[in-house]
C-alpha cells in the first residue's frame, strides 16, 4: 500500500510540473520532485486557472469530483477560478463491457435470464459509473447505472493523499487556513462515499418520487428504481427517453411549451426545498430532462440536500428579503442562517449589497436570479465572509435550477413566480396546529421560567436575613443593585405581556378566517401595549426622581 501511494504522489507531482506547478511541489515537499523539469510549453500560454482545471481533468475521479465541490465554495474562491471549475468534465474513457460484467454477476446472477439484451455500448459513461440500456422479458426498458471497476479503492486511496496534501498545506502555509483545506477534503470524503452507494442513490430518488407525488404540480417525474436488481454497485431503474432541459429546439420539435416547463419546474423545487424539506442537490440541465409525453424528470440522486424546518423559514425570510431588495433585512437574515459577518466590514459589506439589490430591482425581468445570487457569494469571497456549506449547497441548487428555467424561459419575471408561493407557505405555516403548538409551549417555558425570577430573588433576599448569605456592598453598589431590579421587574412585566401576545396571536390563527394580511394589524396593536408599558415605567421613574 505504501508503495501504491508513493507511486501515486509521484503521478501527482509529475501532473503538476507539467501544468506549471512544480514550485509548489518543492514548496511543500523539498527535494521530492526532480527541480530540472519543466512545465510543457504548450500550456504556459493558459491562466493558472484554467491550468489548474486541467490538471484536475487529467488526475482522475476523484480529483475531477474534489474540484467541482470547490466551485461550489464561491465564498472561498475567486469567480475567475470558480468559472474555470464549473467546466470541469470527466475525462474517462469508456470501459469495455466485458469489465462490468462482473458486477452485473454478482447482483443479477441470472441477469442474462432476466433481460433479453443489454447494449454493450453505454447511454453514458461519467467517473464513478457507466449507464447501459437493457430490455426485460416482458418489454420493459430500464437504465443499468453500473460502478466502475476498481473505482472504489482508487477514490478511497486518493481522498487519503488529498487529506495529507491539505493538512501540509495548514502546517507550512498558516495563511490558508482561513479555507479551511483539511475540512473542505473532509466533506468532500463523506460527500463522495456516499455518491459511491447506489442505494442512498435509489433511497434518495424514491423519496423525491412521494414527495413530487402529492406535490400538485403535474408533469414531474422520478425514474421507478427495481429493488429486486440493485445493489450497490448496481442500480436498475426506469428508462426514460427524452432531452436536455436546456435543448430547446428538441423541445419544439417535440410540441412542448419551454414557458410552462420553466414555471413547473422551478415551482418544484420550490416545494422540494421548502415544503418537503428534502432536495435534488445537482439539478443542472442533463439532470433536468423533458420527456416525449412533456414530463419534466429529474436523473440523478447522488447528491440531494436536507433542510430543517427552522432552516427553511429562515431561507423564505432571505428570498423575500432578497426579493424586496431590503438590504438590512438580507443582512438580518444572512446572519441568521449561520454566516458571521466580521463587524469591521459590515458597512462596506452592505453598501455593497445594496448596490447589487438595486441592480436586481431596477433590471427586473432582465436580470437571472442566479446572478444575484452569484453576486452576494462574490461579496462573501470578497469580504472574507465564511458560509456553511450545506448553505452553500443549496444557494448553488437555486443558481442552477434558477439558470434551466430561464434558459426555458428568457422572459422568467422570478419574483412573480416565485414571491406568492413562499408567502402562502408562511401563512400556511402560522396557521399549522402543530406549528401553534409548538408556539404555545415555547411561550409556557418562557412565561415559567420569568415567573421563577422573583420566587429566586426572595430565596436570596431570604438567605441574606437569616445570616446564610454574607454581602459586602457600598451605598453605590446598593443603588447599582436597586436599578438592576428595578430594570430586570421592567423586562418581567414586557416578557409577560409579549407571552401573552404570543399565545393569543396563537388562538386567533387557529381560526379558519385567519390570513397573512392580520399580522400586520396584530403586530400594532403588540407593538402599542408595549409602548405603553415602556411609557407607564419612564413616567415611573421619572416620578421617583422628582422625589
Amino acid at each position: 500500500m505504501a508503495s501504491v501511494s508513493l507511486r501515486r504522489y509521484g503521478q501527482i507531482a509529475d501532473v503538476l510540473v507539467k501544468y506549471g506547478f512544480g514550485y509548489f511541489i518543492n514548496e511543500m515537499f523539498p527535494g521530492f520532485i526532480n527541480t530540472k523539469k519543466a512545465a510543457v510549453e504548450e500550456f504556459s500560454g493558459y491562466s493558472a486557472y484554467v491550468r489548474i482545471r486541467m490538471a484536475l481533468e487529467e488526475l482522475g475521479p476523484t480529483f475531477v469530483k474534489f474540484g467541482q465541490l470547490m466551485s461550489t465554495r464561491t465564498e472561498l474562491f475567486p469567480a475567475e477560478m470558480i468559472d474555470e471549475l464549473c467546466k470541469l468534465q470527466d475525462r474517462v474513457g469508456v470501459v469495455p463491457f466485458d469489465e462490468v460484467i462482473p458486477t452485473l454477476d454478482e447482483y443479477i446472477p441470472d441477469w442474462r435470464d432476466v433481460f433479453t439484451s443489454v447494449d454493450p455500448k453505454p447511454l453514458a459513461a461519467a467517473s464513478i459509473s457507466q449507464v447501459y440500456r437493457a430490455v426485460m422479458q416482458d418489454g420493459t426498458i430500464l437504465a443499468l447505472k453500473i460502478q466502475r471497476p476498481r473505482i472504489t479503492a482508487r477514490i478511497e486511496q486518493d481522498v487519503v493523499l488529498l487529506r495529507s496534501i491539505a493538512q501540509l498545506l495548514e502546517d507550512k502555509r498558516p495563511e490558508l487556513r482561513i479555507y479551511n483545506p483539511v475540512s473542505l477534503v473532509d466533506d468532500f470524503t463523506t460527500q463522495i462515499r456516499k455518491e459511491l452507494d447506489f442505494t442512498r442513490d435509489g433511497m434518495n430518488a424514491e423519496r423525491l418520487a412521494r414527495n413530487m407525488k402529492f406535490s400538485g404540480i403535474p408533469g414531474i417525474k422520478v425514474p421507478k428504481i427495481y429493488w429486486d436488481i440493485s445493489g450497490k454497485e448496481l442500480l436498475a431503474m426506469e428508462f426514460v427517453a427524452g432531452c436536455r432541459s436546456d435543448d430547446i429546439d428538441a423541445i419544439l420539435a417535440m410540441g412542448m411549451d419551454p414557458k410552462d416547463l420553466a414555471s413547473r419546474g422551478l415551482k418544484a423545487f420550490m416545494i422540494q426545498i421548502f415544503q418537503n424539506g428534502f432536495y435534488h442537490g445537482d439539478p443542472h440541465a442533463g439532470n433536468l430532462r423533458i420527456s416525449p409525453s412533456g414530463d419534466l424528470v429529474f436523473l440523478d440522486f447522488g447528491v440531494c440536500g436536507v433542510v430543517m424546518k427552522d432552516m427553511r423559514n429562515k431561507f423564505i425570510s432571505l428570498i423575500l428579503a432578497l426579493l424586496s431588495a431590503d438590504t438590512d433585512l438580507t443582512i438580518r437574515y444572512i446572519k441568521n442562517l449561520g454566516v458571521q459577518i466580521p463587524s469591521t466590514g459590515i458597512d462596506e459589506f452592505r453598501s455593497e449589497l445594496y448596490l447589487a439589490l438595486l441592480d436586481y430591482k431596477e433590471m427586473g425581468a432582465q436580470v437571472n436570479f442566479s446572478g444575484l445570487l452569484g453576486s452576494i457569494q462574490d461579496l462573501f469571497q470578497k469580504n472574507n465572509i465564511r458560509v456553511p456549506a450545506n448553505i452553500m449547497q443549496l444557494l448553488k441548487a437555486l443558481m442552477l435550477v434558477s439558470n434551466v428555467a430561464f434558459t426555458l424561459d428568457p422572459d422568467l419575471e422570478f419574483t412573480k413566480e416565485v414571491e406568492p408561493f413562499l408567502k402562502k407557505i408562511v401563512a400556511d405555516d402560522m396557521r399549522d396546529p402543530a406549528n401553534i403548538q409548538k408556539k404555545l409551549l415555547d411561550a409556557k417555558v418562557r412565561l415559567e421560567d420569568l415567573a421563577r425570577v422573583p420566587r429566586q430573588l426572595g430565596s436570596v433576599l431570604e438567605m441574606a436575613s437569616e445570616g446564610k448569605l454574607k454581602v459586602d456592598i457600598s451605598a453605590k453598589e446598593v443603588t447599582d443593585l436597586s436599578k438592576t431590579i428595578e430594570s430586570s421587574v421592567d423586562k418581567l412585566v414586557i416578557g409577560l405581556i409579549l407571552s401573552a401576545i404570543v399565545i393569543g396571536l396563537s388562538l386567533v390563527m387557529m381560526s379558519q378566517t385567519f390570513t397573512v394580511e392580520f399580522v400586520p394589524v396584530i403586530a400594532y396593536i403588540a407593538a402599542v401595549l408595549v409602548i405603553i408599558v415602556i411609557f407607564y415605567k419612564m413616567r415611573s421613574r421619572s416620578k421617583k426622581h422628582e422625589d
